[in-house]
């Protein structure tokens, strides 16, 4: 269930960005962007993923309580009783009348048909925020960042899914890139932003590398480490294809754009996991009853006692796995310069992942 709950979090990750780029791209002056045709039939099935990716807490729910109530009344009960229930109550008829709405319209015929289906994917959106975990914390602020969190990530990778896999051409792409890497980072910064708040709801900044000894801790850590080579091939897509361009007109750069668009589906899939793990609010507790993580227990013993810390402790072997993270960093950005393939510069950021999580994983001591 654990790794079926991570898989539908990704999709439905996914399912949200590829529609709200659908529609923001027909905003967008033909000048200023390449040949992109977003098949009616994606739209449709990504509004069935979300009705069907987002029923899988309700699911999760329903399966805990089955075993006290029968299937029938824990399904009605999660259903009209809990916040996650009603807001896929909610979530699942408005993707029903939005299926219809992308049925009968074509917003190639006028606009206002294309503002209307962005208004009902942000409709969606909030239906997503009602039954976030921040939401169910502090109700109006966890609610209002969580969502802004979310907006500002699906519209960022929706825009590099939109256009890596659809363009037709790469017709316009330096004009393209003006206005995206602009979007992108005012994204990129809200994410950044509105992400440690939503951190700091689940956990204490000070417990940061205590919460390393749980699979929450280590599941973050992981995820933070992803978010490095994405900001480096946000350099090569933003600001080095941009020279690249300007001095070869045909070069293609959407495999570049493909490579970073998996990079963030790992990040999805960590965060996916992230949300089935209890956060580290009492380590002690977590500790007692679900173990410490399996990936810690490779490193070290389970701390013995309830008031332990994780100190920095840095020797040889954490210094030399991090000059070959940085290595491999430099490698996976250089291979652009260099014409390498660019799932070549994949592999790289992968090995500067696993280098990088050694380094701080030999940096510590629990005490």
């Amino acid at each position: 269930m654990f790794f079926l709950s991570v898989i539908s979090e990704v999709l439905l990750y996914t399912c949200f960005a590829l529609l709200i780029a659908s529609y923001i791209f027909p905003l967008v002056p033909s000048s200023h962007k390449p040949n992109i045709e977003v098949p009616t039939n994606l739209k449709l099935i990504a509004v069935a993923g979300i009705a069907l990716f987002s029923f899988m807490p309700v699911l999760q729910l329903v399966l805990y309580l089955y075993h006290d109530y029968g299937a029938g009344q824990a399904l009605e009960t999660v259903l009209l009783s809990f916040k996650i229930g009603n807001s896929w109550l909610y979530t699942f008829g408005l993707s029903l009348i939005f299926g219809f709405y992308i049925t009968l319209t074509d917003e190639r015929e006028h606009q206002v048909y294309t503002w209307v289906g962005l208004g009902m994917v942000f409709l969606l959106v909030l239906g997503l925020g009602w039954a976030s975990h921040a939401s169910s914390i502090i109700p109006i602020a966890g609610f209002a960042i969580h969502t802004l969190h979310f907006l500002a990530v699906t519209i960022w990778v929706g825009l590099l899914l939109i256009v890596s896999w659809f363009s037709k051409d790469t017709n316009h792409w330096l004009s393209f890139l003006k206005w995206f890497h602009l979007t992108a980072l005012c994204c990129f910064i809200v994410t950044i932003i509105s992400g440690l708040i939503l951190m700091n709801f689940s956990m204490d900044w000070s417990n940061y590398n205590d919460a390393w000894t749980v699979p929450y801790g280590q599941s973050l850590l992981i995820k933070h480490l992803l978010i490095i080579p994405l900001i480096g091939y946000a350099v090569i897509n933003g600001v080095l294809m941009k020279k690249k361009m300007q001095l070869h007109p045909e070069f293609d750069p959407r495999p570049w754009t493909k490579i970073e668009c998996l990079v963030i589906l790992l990040i999805f899939a960590v965060t996916g996991a992230l949300s089935q793990q209890s956060p580290p609010s009492n380590l002690a507790t977590i500790i007692d009853y679900e173990g410490p993580s399996p990936l810690f227990s490779l490193f070290y013993m389970a701390p013995g006692h309830s008031d332990f810390t994780v100190e920095w402790m840095v020797g040889g072997s954490s210094i030399l796995f991090t000059a070959m993270a940085i290595i491999f960093l430099v490698i996976g950005i250089a291979s652009f310069i260099e014409k390498m393939s660019p799932f070549f510069s994949f592999v790289m950021a992968l090995f500067f992942v696993l280098c990088g999580y050694l380094a701080l994983m030999n940096s510590i001591v629990v005490l």
